[in-house]
Formats: structure tokens, C-alpha cells, sequence
């Protein structure tokens, strides 16, 4: 009878400590900091060219690839960003927690005819940070997609 609780006891701690395994793994943030590669898209349609897409390559110089929605990807905009602007753009995946979006991977295959986002992110760390979603977004997706959108549109602007 003895046995019977202590096998009941040891089953119970390690279910309990499953658990806040579990917890702890899905609520893992990676802290995003200086980078190598930055790359976010998403899609706004099904015409032609109706995607956008931010890509910062950074190695000696950090630059930005930016193909706003209806623009073909051969004429993209490529500028090269100051340590400040890639400050800003750090400051605003901070600000939403985009950290912890690493390993969200969600899509509703009950949409025929969506849309996706995706996002990548190297740290000179080595740290690694990967998303994507077809018809759901991780928390603070529709502010995180504002603010990159202002922040890489006014790079477009000084173009035209």
C-alpha cells in the first residue's frame, strides 16, 4: 500500500515537472540585439507582386532591401542604414516582444485563399529567431507589421 502512494507521488511530481518543462520552453525569448540578417515579409493579395519584403544584410555596412506591396522584386529599394536606424528597428522589435515569437509556426488550413508572413533573424550572437504564419499572427503582429512598414516606407519615399 506504501508503494502504491510513493509510484503515485514520483508519477505526479514528474507530470508536474513535464509541465513546467513545457512552460518554460514555449516561453522562450530570444533577446534580439545586434544582427547579421534580418528578413521580414508578408503577403497582401494574390496580384501580381502583392507581397512586401524587408531584408537587412549586415556585415561591414547593414543593408536594407526593401519591396513594398505592387512593386516587382527586381526594382526594390536598396539603402544603406546607420547604427542609429538600426537601433530604431532593434528598439521596435523589442518593443513588441518579437523574441518570443521564435518557433511560432501556425496556419488555419481552412483558408483556400489567405494571407502569410514570415520572419527571420540571425544575431552576430548566433542566436537564431524564426517565424511564420499562414491566417494567424503571434501577439503583436499587426503592430509590429505597422511600425516596420513606417519605418522602411520612408526609405521609399526619399527614392521617388
Amino acid at each position: 500500500m506504501k508503494m502504491k502512494y510513493v509510484l503515485l507521488a514520483v508519477s505526479f511530481l514528474l507530470i508536474i515537472g513535464i509541465i513546467i518543462f513545457v512552460c518554460c520552453f514555449k516561453t522562450k525569448k530570444i533577446e534580439i540585439s545586434e544582427f547579421k540578417y534580418f528578413e521580414f515579409g508578408y503577403s497582401t493579395g494574390y496580384a501580381m507582386y502583392s507581397s512586401v519584403n524587408y531584408r537587412v544584410d549586415c556585415d561591414d555596412k547593414c543593408i536594407a532591401k526593401i519591396k513594398p506591396d505592387g512593386v516587382a522584386d527586381e526594382e526594390k529599394v536598396e539603402v544603406e542604414l546607420s547604427e542609429k536606424e538600426i537601433n530604431q528597428l532593434i528598439g521596435i522589435l523589442n518593443k513588441y516582444d518579437v523574441g518570443k515569437w521564435d518557433g511560432f509556426k501556425k496556419n488555419d488550413k481552412s483558408v483556400m485563399d489567405g494571407n502569410s508572413f514570415h520572419i527571420y533573424i540571425k544575431m552576430k550572437n548566433d542566436d537564431y529567431l524564426s517565424a511564420s504564419g499562414y491566417m494567424k499572427w503571434p501577439k503583436n503582429y499587426g503592430n509590429v507589421c505597422g511600425e516596420l512598414d513606417s519605418f522602411f516606407n520612408k526609405y521609399i519615399n526619399k527614392e521617388n
